[in-house]
C-alpha cells in the first residue's frame, strides 16, 4: 500500500515537471531572447515586461515595442547605439541624467516622430519617463552590424511614383521616410531595393497588383505592425494600394 502510495507520488511529479517544461519551451517571452543576440536587445529594468515585445529579428535588426504608461520610468540603462526610435503614440518624456545633482529635461513627442540614439553606457545614469497622462507605443530598431553591410551601393531609400514619401532620416547606416496612403490611393508600380522594414503608424486594408493582376486584400495591418521587405525588382509589376476607408501612414527603414 506505501509502496502504490509513493509510485503515485513520483508519477504526478513526473507529469507536472513535464508540464513545466512543455509551458516553458513556449512561452513566448522566452523565444526571441534566446541566443547570442541578446547583447542588442534594449531592457527597461521597471517596466513590467522589461524587454517589451520583440516584433521581428534576423541577422541584420532586431525591432522592439515598448509601452510605457503615465507616470512609469523606464528604470536606469544602457543603450548599445546605432539605434532608431519611432513613436506609435507619442506623449510627454522627461529624463534624467545621473551623476552628481539629476539634471530634468522634458520633451514632448507626436504620433510618428522618431530620431537616433548613439551610444550610453549603464554609468551615465540614463532613463525617461511618460509624465504626461496618455500611454507611449514606442518602437525600438537596433542595427546588429557596426558598418554599412553595402557602404559601395548608393540608396535611394523607397520610391513611389505616385505617391510622394517624406524623408524624416538618413545617416551611413539608413534611410527613414515617411507615406499616407489615402483610401483608394495606389503606390504606382515601383521596387523594393531590399533589407527593408515597414513599421505602421496607423494601419488599414492593403491591397497589391502583380504585372496588372489584382489580389485579395491582406489581413488587417494593426497600428504598430512591422515587417520585412525583400529586395523587388521593377519587372514584376507591383504596387500597394489603401482599399480600405481609412488612411494608412507608414514609416520605411531601408538599410544601407
Amino acid at each position: 500500500m506505501q509502496r502504490g502510495l509513493i509510485m503515485n507520488a513520483v508519477l504526478i511529479l513526473l507529469i507536472a515537471a513535464c508540464a513545466a517544461g512543455e509551458q516553458a519551451a513556449t512561452t513566448p517571452e522566452e523565444a526571441p531572447t534566446s541566443g547570442a543576440d541578446k547583447q542588442f536587445l534594449l531592457t527597461y529594468p521597471n517596466l513590467a515586461n522589461p524587454g517589451g515585445e520583440v516584433l521581428f529579428e534576423n541577422e541584420r535588426v532586431v525591432v522592439q515595442r515598448f509601452l510605457v504608461g503615465p507616470g512609469e520610468w523606464e528604470g536606469i540603462h544602457s543603450h548599445p547605439g546605432n539605434q532608431l526610435y519611432v513613436h506609435v503614440k507619442g506623449g510627454q518624456w522627461s529624463g534624467i541624467i545621473g551623476g552628481g545633482e539629476p539634471t530634468l529635461s522634458r520633451s514632448a513627442a507626436e504620433d510618428g516622430s522618431m530620431g537616433w540614439m548613439d551610444p550610453i553606457p549603464l554609468s551615465k545614469g540614463h532613463e525617461s519617463g511618460n509624465t504626461g497622462d496618455t500611454p507611449i507605443d514606442l518602437i525600438w530598431v537596433t542595427l546588429k552590424e557596426g558598418a554599412p553591410a553595402s557602404p559601395d551601393v548608393d540608396h535611394p531609400g523607397q520610391i513611389y511614383p505616385d505617391i510622394p514619401l517624406e524623408l524624416l532620416l538618413e545617416n551611413d547606416r539608413m534611410i527613414v521616410q515617411r507615406v499616407q496612403v489615402d483610401p483608394g490611393e495606389w503606390e504606382g508600380i515601383h521596387s523594393h531595393p531590399g533589407n527593408q522594414i515597414y513599421i505602421h503608424i496607423e494601419g488599414g486594408v492593403w491591397s497589391e497588383r502583380r504585372g496588372g493582376e489584382q489580389f485579395d486584400p491582406s489581413p488587417f495591418s494593426e497600428t504598430g505592425s512591422v515587417g520585412w521587405k525583400d529586395a523587388v525588382d521593377l519587372s514584376v509589376g507591383h504596387e500597394s494600394g489603401n482599399t480600405g476607408d481609412t488612411t494608412i501612414d507608414l514609416i520605411w527603414v531601408t538599410l544601407k
